[in-house]
């Protein structure tokens, strides 16, 4: 009978120390997810940058580091304005490059409120409509 009572206590020892592993995962992953929602829920402002002269345009609103895509970009820019009218859509190299595709991966990886800054060649940047500084 003895030994019923020495294995059931071992038993609740492995068992209290295995509880106590399990609940410090759980709080480390409970912080780390935390940590994620409040780093994917600062902003991010999209910045169009002149190749040649370096005057820049910050496009209107902001997005959640979430929610940026190489769509979403694509959409905010394809909603500026342009000369052409509204059949007229805008063509940025830069949009194909790979370097585009990096800092995209850097400004949602990062830390912080971030700025995505998209290079536009002089020809381009002519036919935004932007509003005169």
């Amino acid at each position: 009978m003895e030994a019923i009572g020495f294995i059931a206590d071992g038993i609740g020892i492995a068992g209290a120390i295995f509880a106590l592993f399990a609940w410090l995962q759980a709080r480390r992953l409970r912080s780390e997810q935390r940590t994620r929602d409040r780093r994917d829920n600062e902003m991010v402002t999209i910045v169009l940058k002149h190749k040649d002269d370096g005057s820049t345009y910050t496009l209107p609103g902001t997005l959640r580091r979430k929610e940026l895509t190489r769509a979403e970009v694509l959409g905010r820019i394809g909603m500026v304005p342009r000369v052409g009218g509204e059949q007229d859509r805008y063509k940025l190299p830069y949009l194909n490059a790979g370097e585009f595709l990096q800092s995209i991966d850097r400004v949602v990886d990062g830390a912080g409120d971030a700025l995505l800054i998209v290079t536009v060649d002089a020809a381009e940047w002519d036919r935004f409509k932007l509003p005169q500084a």
